[in-house]
């Protein structure tokens, strides 16, 4: 999508509303992603204040995993290779290191 079709499209009541939602009793899939920071920094060119994060994300993804799973609030994890298609309804293409977990929430 162009920037300025994205600007349009943010500008119109519709995409706010959010009218594209399941049913309330329908399973809700969530999707998340996790950068431990390691520090903050200045951007090169403008100055602006940003955040350094650990290249290692597959650690962040274990730890976040090992928390969830410690207080007992996702049950199964079950693992995914890159690329491979996941029978989980509508959902976006990805990209990932190596390998998605996905869990189901206790």
């Amino acid at each position: 999508m162009s920037l300025e079709r994205a600007e349009d499209t943010l500008n119109k009541a519709e995409f706010w509303l959010n009218i594209d939602r399941p049913p309330l009793d329908a399973p809700v899939l969530w999707i998340g992603a996790g950068t431990r920071d390691t520090g903050i920094s200045l951007t090169k060119l403008t100055f602006q204040v940003t955040h350094a994060t650990d290249s290692d994300t597959n650690a962040e993804r274990d730890f976040i995993l090992g928390e969830l799973k410690r207080s007992g609030v996702i049950g199964e994890v079950r693992w995914h290779q890159e690329g491979e298609r996941l029978n989980l309804g509508r959902v976006n293409h990805y990209v990932a290191d190596h390998e998605v977990a996905v869990a189901t929430l206790a």
